[in-house]
């Protein structure tokens, strides 16, 4: 009897219909450069297990309130959500070099998880597990790293910045390899934000990896769904347009080719006046609603997945080999 793989949405659209989620009980590698989409990410899953009614333990570098931040602009409220128990934070101060031992500290952080019956532990910035010296050692410590969280049965998000240095690249590599789920995020000058999965449990390369596209931004309301602008893989690894960009070409193309000479002057005439004339005036897009207000913290009650399933019809038990079918 094959073991049943359960996901759970993470508040990202694109991520969400493609991918139902993120894996429950295993660890989900978040990676951008500062200011790249990283921080609204996480805001945006902090969000998603709130409206599930799952408890969070959050770790957070004392020092950067850079998520915080973040979150209010997805309509997440950290402190509220702190005062009325859907959150709790555990705060350490990074120091650049600083390496804590992975497998005793985690435990420790593990333990208070457990005690406040949280099933989601988000830590902010790993770097403080995996700086490793020398280089040779990353693979280790990575592993030890996400076999210590796996163990635990929790719900694992954890957050790194690009990197910056070879040692760093090794580590980087190894998370993206043995995590099960690494997305990575990124911001053109634009200012424009793209989402790029690099790795999905149970697919490959051969079935559509790495999986990149434009993640649509809207203030207070966070990744929103953008069809138009989804970037689709090909064989090469480049990315192509969506169908609706590239079909529209294509049929002008097909009906200039069987149309009667005459016709075509006709019509040749008709795009030459349409390309002169003044466009018509844009109307004032109407304003964004103000998002619902966060609603009062339920009575704690710990939902099975099944129940989560029936109320929301987000979430889905699978097989490991329906998971690969339907992904693929």
């Amino acid at each position: 009897m094959s073991k049943k793989i359960m996901k759970v949405p993470i508040g990202i659209p694109v991520l969400d219909d493609k991918f139902s989620g993120i894996y429950v009980g295993h660890v989900t590698f978040l990676t951008g450069a500062s200011g790249e989409g990283r921080e609204v990410a996480v805001g945006a899953a902090l969000n998603s297990f709130y409206r599930l009614d799952e408890q969070v333990l959050a770790v957070f570098a004392e020092s950067d309130d850079r998520v915080a931040l973040r979150a209010r602009e997805v309509g997440y409220d950290l402190e509220k959500a702190a005062e009325i128990g859907a959150l709790s934070i555990l705060c350490h101060s990074y120091k650049p070099g600083e390496v804590l031992p992975v497998r005793e500290s985690l435990e420790e952080i593990i333990a208070e998880a457990h005690r406040i019956s949280a099933a989601v532990l988000f830590i902010q910035d790993a770097r403080p597990w995996l700086e490793v010296h020398p280089v040779s050692a990353a693979p280790e410590r990575v592993a030890e790293f996400i076999s210590t969280l796996e163990e635990s049965g929790l719900t694992a998000i954890v957050a790194l910045p690009e990197p910056v240095s070879a040692a760093a690249q090794k580590v980087w590599e190894e998370m993206k390899n043995n995590s099960s789920v690494a997305i990575q995020f990124r911001r053109d000058k634009l200012g424009n934000y793209f989402m790029k999965v690099l790795t999905y449990m149970g697919l490959t390369v051969n079935v559509g990896l790495p999986y990149e596209t434009q993640l649509k931004f809207v203030p207070r309301q966070g990744f929103v769904k953008d069809v138009a602008s989804e970037a689709i893989p090909t064989s090469s690894g480049e990315f192509q347009a969506s169908v609706e960009q590239k079909e529209a070409p294509a049929a002008a193309v097909s009906f200039s080719h069987g149309a009667e000479p005459e016709m075509m002057d006709m019509t040749q005439s008709i795009l030459g006046q349409l390309s002169h004339s003044e466009p018509p005036p844009k109307s004032d897009p109407a304003p964004a609603p103000d998002p619902e207000p966060m609603p009062e913290r339920r009575e704690r009650t710990k939902y099975s997945f099944a129940a989560a399933e029936a109320e929301t019809k987000k979430r889905a038990k699978y097989s490991f080999a329906a998971a690969m079918k339907e992904d693929g």
